[in-house]
C-alpha cells in the first residue's frame, strides 16, 4: 500500500524537484553542455574511424586503440583540473580546460600520420578528462538535494547528447571531408566557453561555510575547500577510505565498459556488418541516444527518490533482454527499437552516478578531484572494450568475410552487465553522506567523520584565523574536545 502511495506521488514530487532558482538552472544547463561538448568532441572519431583507416593507410583496429590513448590520459586531466578547482573554485580551471581541448580538437583535422593522430588524441584525453569532475561537482552543489537526482542523471547523459550530437553532424557533413566535422566540433567551444564566462559560481555549500566559519563572504575558494591544504585533504582520505575510493573506481569501470563496450564500435558496426546507409546508421544512433538520454533523467530521479543501489542494479539486469534485438537484427528499425530500450536502462543505472559520486567521496573539500579521478580511472580500465570488439570482430569474420562485430560485442557487454549488477548490489551505503553540502569543506575533519568517531559529538576543528564552531564552551572544555580530537587524528 506504501509503495502504490509512493508511485502516485511521483508526478507530483518530479515537478516539485524541478523548482530552482534561475541561476540554478543556468549552472545546469551551463556544466551540461561542458560536459555534452567533451563527449561530442570525443565521439566524432569513431564516426570517422572507417575514413581516417584509409586516410593512413592502417586497420580500423588501429584507429581504435588512437582513441584507448584518449581514454587512458583522460585521467591525467582529471587530477589536475580536479585539485584545481578543488582548490581555486570550479570556474576557471574549466574555462582553461575548455580552450585547450578545443585547440586540440581543431588540430585534428590538420593530422596527416598515424603517429600524430596518437599524440593529439593523448592530449584531447587529458582535456575532456578534467571536463567531468568539475561540471558533475559544479552543477550538484549549486542544486538543492531534491533535485540532485534529476540533475545528476540529465547532466550525466550529456555524454549520450554528445554523441547524439556526433550522430547528427555526422550526418550533415557526409558530403564533406572528415577533417570539417573536427574543425565543426572545435568551433562549437566557442559558445560554451562563453556560457561558462557569463554563468556566475553558486553554491549552497557557501551557506554551510558562512555557518561555521562566522563570515558573511565566502570566497569560490573557499566554497570548494580552497582554505585547506589539498594534501591535508588527500592525507585523510587516503589513510581513512581508501576503499571507498577503490569501490568507486570498480563501479565506474563497470558503468564505462558497458557505455563504450556498446557505443564506441556501434556506428562502425551499423555500417560495416548491417550494411546501413549513412541516413539509417544515424537515424538508430541517434534513437539510441534519445532513450540513453530519457534513462537517465528517469533514473537518476528514481535512484534519489527511492534507493541508488537497488533501482540501479534492477536496471541494470533490465538491459540484458534487450541485447539480442540491439545488435542481430536485419533491418534498421528493429535495430532501433533494440538499441532505444538497451541505452534506457543502461541510462537508468548510470542516471545517478555522478550524485553517488559527490555522496561516496569521503571529504566535501575534494569533490572534484574525487569525483573526476575515479570516474577516469575506470574509464581507463573500460578503454580496451572497443579494441577487443574489434579485434575479435576481425579475426572471426562472418561467412562473406566482414567482421562479426555483433557477436563480440554480445559476449563482452553480456559479461560486464552481470559485473554492473553485483557491482551495484554491494554499493557501501553505509558510506553514503547525502547531506555533504551542509559540512564546512575547508574543516579537516568532515563534521559527520567527527560525530561517528569514538561514539562521540566533535566538531571538526576549525581552519586558524576563524571562528570556531564550538558555541558557548569555556576554554578548558573546548581544549577538552581538541584533545580528543588529536588522539583520533593520531589513530588515523
Amino acid at each position: 500500500m506504501a509503495l502504490l502511495q509512493d508511485i502516485k506521488t511521483i508526478p507530483r514530487d518530479f515537478a516539485d524537484a524541478l523548482r530552482m532558482k534561475p541561476v540554478q538552472y543556468l549552472v545546469w544547463f551551463c556544466c551540461w553542455a561542458c560536459w555534452t561538448l567533451g563527449s561530442l568532441d570525443f565521439y566524432l572519431l569513431p564516426f570517422t574511424t572507417t575514413n581516417m583507416a584509409t586516410a593512413f593507410k592502417v586497420k580500423q583496429t588501429k584507429i581504435s586503440e588512437a582513441n584507448t590513448t584518449s581514454m587512458l590520459s583522460r585521467t591525467i586531466g582529471a587530477l589536475i583540473f580536479g585539485i584545481a578547482s578543488d582548490q581555486y573554485g570550479r570556474k576557471i580551471p574549466l574555462l582553461i580546460d575548455l580552450v585547450v581541448m578545443g585547440a586540440v580538437t581543431l588540430a585534428n583535422g590538420f593530422l596527416t600520420t598515424y603517429s600524430q593522430l596518437v599524440g593529439v588524441r593523448f592530449l584531447f584525453g587529458v582535456c575532456y578528462g578534467g571536463t567531468y569532475g568539475l561540471a558533475m561537482a559544479a552543477v550538484l552543489e549549486a542544486t538543492p538535494q531534491k533535485a540532485r537526482g534529476i540533475v545528476a542523471g540529465s547532466t550525466q547523459q550529456g555524454f549520450a547528447a554528445g554523441y547524439l550530437f556526433a550522430s547528427g553532424l555526422h550526418l550533415a557533413m557526409s558530403k564533406y571531408k572528415w577533417q570539417a566535422l573536427f574543425w565543426l566540433g572545435a568551433g562549437l567551444t566557442i559558445p560554451v566557453f562563453i556560457i561558462r564566462l557569463v554563468t556566475p559560481s553558486y553554491s549552497v555549500v557557501a551557506e554551510a561555510v558562512r555557518d561555521a566559519e562566522g563570515i558573511q563572504r565566502v570566497t569560490e575558494a573557499a566554497a570548494v575547500g580552497g582554505e585547506l591544504s589539498f594534501w591535508k585533504k588527500f592525507k585523510f582520505v587516503a589513510r581513512r577510505h581508501w576503499a571507498v575510493f577503490i569501490y568507486a573506481i570498480v563501479l565506474t569501470a563497470c558503468f564505462n565498459t558497458t557505455g563504450h563496450g556498446s557505443m564506441d564500435l556501434y556506428p562502425t558496426f551499423l555500417v560495416t556488418q548491417k550494411k546501413l546507409s549513412v541516413l539509417h546508421e544515424t537515424w538508430v544512433t541517434c534513437i539510441l541516444q534519445i532513450g540513453g538520454i530519457s534513462g537517465g533523467i528517469v533514473g537518476g530521479f528514481l535512484s534519489n527518490r527511492f534507493s541508488p543501489r537497488w533501482v540501479g542494479a534492477t536496471a541494470a539486469l533490465a538491459m540484458a533482454p534487450w541485447l539480442p534485438l540491439w545488435c542481430l537484427p536485419k533491418t534498421w528499425n528493429l535495430l532501433a527499437l533494440g538499441a532505444f530500450f538497451f541505452q534506457f536502462f543502461y541510462g537508468c543505472a548510470i542516471g545517478n552516478l555522478g550524485n553517488i559520486m559527490q555522496q561516496l567521496c569521503p571529504h566535501p573539500g575534494i569533490r572534484g578531484a574525487f569525483t573526476g579521478v575515479a570516474y577516469n580511472l575506470g574509464n581507463a580500465i573500460s578503454s580496451i572494450a572497443p579494441t577487443i570488439e574489434t579485434a575479435l570482430g576481425e579475426r572471426f569474420p562472418t561467412a562473406d568475410g566482414t567482421p562479426d562485430y555483433a557477436k563480440t560485442q554480445m559476449i563482452l557487454v553480456g559479461i560486464v552487465i552481470a559485473l554492473l549488477s553485483l557491482t551495484l548490489a554491494c554499493m557501501p551505503t553505509g558510506n553514503i553522506n547525502r547531506y555533504w553540502d551542509k559540512e564546512d569543506p575547508n574543516a579537516e575533519i568532515p563534521i559527520h567523520e567527527a560525530k561517528t568517531m569514538d561514539d562521540m559529538a566533535i566538531e571538526p576543528q576549525p581552519r586558524e584565523g576563524h571562528n570556531a564552531p564550538y558555541g558557548d564552551k569555556k576554554a578548558d572544555e573546548i581544549e577538552q574536545v581538541e584533545e580528543v580530537q588529536l588522539q583520533d587524528m593520531k589513530k588515523v
